[in-house]
């Protein structure tokens, strides 16, 4: 169960830098479902980890946010492949028409916003039990680091609630979803786990 793993954690990081490597060509190419498709798989390379991190982390309340740890994932990989399917179709239809063009926004806007929100919350929560995880068996510096990941929370929490509102807070008004803060605190999120991992085996 370590091999496999490890194998497929360190393919998602794998694929996350071909992402990075790849993303001006892409982009470029107007390949915007393909990259969400990557996207999709990169996260459920990901899926044993909530799953292993209760086998070698003794902490029975770890239990509970591997729940969130998992969900989080699965809702990543349904989101990514739906956009997927999406922006494929809409690249194909090649239509111009106002209309479509605001289904499309519309389409978007609940394939994503609120939904990949909650999920990162989902998320952080799972990050919270790893830190008592972590801190119980001892192993402050991953403590601290996750630590860092729970702390997120509250910046997904007001883009939640931006989003959920007709009329966004004006206290939170500055606070923008950055894709490259998501993408960042994802990656490094998912490094640390999977370093953890290998330097344990």
């Amino acid at each position: 169960m370590l091999i496999a793993t490890l194998t497929f954690g360190w393919i998602g990081i794998g694929i996350f830098l071909l992402i990075v490597f790849s993303l001006r060509s892409l982009l470029k190419n107007n390949e915007y479902g393909f990259l969400h498709m990557l996207m999709a798989v990169m996260y459920s390379m990901w899926l044993p980890l909530p799953f292993f991190l209760t086998e070698i982390l003794t902490y029975e309340a770890l239990r509970i946010g591997m729940i969130f740890g998992l969900l989080y994932l699965i809702m990543m990989v349904v989101t990514m492949a739906m956009q997927t399917g999406h922006i494929v179709h809409i690249a194909r239809e090649e239509k111009t028409a106002s209309a479509h063009e605001e289904r499309s926004n519309h389409i978007m806007a609940t394939l994503c916003g609120p939904f990949e929100l909650l999920a990162n919350i989902f998320k952080c929560i799972w990050a919270f039990f790893l830190v008592l995880a972590f801190w119980d068996n001892d192993m402050k510096m991953f403590a601290g680091v996750m630590l860092i990941f729970v702390m997120f929370i509250f910046y997904f929490l007001i883009l939640l609630v931006n989003n959920s509102l007709n009329k966004p807070l004006k206290l939170f008004e500055k606070v923008v979803s950055n894709p490259y803060v998501f993408n960042i605190e994802t990656i490094c999120f998912f490094l640390t786990i999977i370093i953890y991992i290998t330097v344990q085996q």
